[in-house]
């Protein structure tokens, strides 16, 4: 598996082998700009990318054969949009995840209780989802992730075992907290892309991608996300797939034990 770990031996051989001929040959500054480019660009993608577990294991789809997928929805609870999905949710009689922002679980608490007591499962997705997040410092890292976790806890009197990096951004310091707060990292298989594209180029985009183990990423953010569910969802039962819960779909524990 090509990881953080391994580049950084590669590189350091690659280096090293560059150095040794330098001695015998001439070796120009390029060769050393080519070299540090590749490495930068390497770490470029594996930190945006956490479908490439380039830092750590995320769980990002399952491997099954199954027509059985998970639905999954980030930056909420929202006043208002998050109620109609869950509503939404009800009326097709299936369940999702919610990886929830630590200051939107303070204003609206009871939504998130509604959202468990619904039999949808809760999950940590940092304090305020700042885009400073990851350049905070491991300890600030794992203070935010702990501070989550205690607002959900006492929102909904359970302890959430998972948690989606903001952005799906990934590095070193993250693997760290992640280590420190014994937290599941979730990533995804199929970006919606909901929050920038049109409900049709959504739907389409949807149809296109969704295989038996897709983690599917939406928002609960913004109204056209109910008119996405009413097509997909009825698309999904109308082709053979059940959506179910990220528990069982990846055999996972999504809390602490009572």
């Amino acid at each position: 598996m090509f990881n953080y770990r391994n580049l950084n031996i590669l590189f350091f051989f690659a280096l090293l082998a560059l150095i040794i001929l330098s001695n015998y040959y001439e070796i120009g500054m390029l060769s050393y700009l080519i070299l540090i480019a590749f490495y930068v660009s390497v770490i470029a993608i594996g930190t945006f990318s956490i479908q490439l577990n380039f830092y750590f294991k995320s769980l990002n789809a399952a491997k099954t054969n199954k027509k059985e997928i998970a639905l999954t929805f980030d930056d909420g609870p929202h006043p208002e949009i998050t109620p109609k999905v869950l509503k939404l949710l009800d009326e097709y009689q299936i369940k999702a995840t919610f990886f929830c922002i630590c200051k939107h679980v303070n204003k609206h608490s009871q939504i998130v209780k509604n959202d468990y007591e619904e039999g949808n499962v809760i999950g940590n997705h940092s304090y305020n989802h700042s885009n400073l997040f990851d350049l905070l410092s491991s300890v600030k890292m794992t203070h935010e992730l702990n501070q989550t976790r205690n607002t959900i806890y006492h929102a909904i009197g359970r302890m959430s075992n998972l948690f989606r990096p903001p952005f799906g951004v990934t590095n070193p310091l993250l693997k760290i907290a992640l280590h420190n707060t014994n937290l599941i990292s979730i990533g995804w298989s199929v970006r919606s892309l909901d929050t920038n594209r049109s409900p049709k180029s959504v739907i389409a985009r949807l149809k296109r991608k969704t295989r038996p183990g897709t983690i599917v990423l939406f928002h609960d953010t913004k109204e056209k996300i109910i008119p996405i569910l009413k097509e997909f969802i009825p698309w999904l039962k109308n082709n053979g797939f059940s959506v179910v819960s990220l528990e069982e779909l990846l055999q996972i524990d999504a809390y602490e034990p009572l």
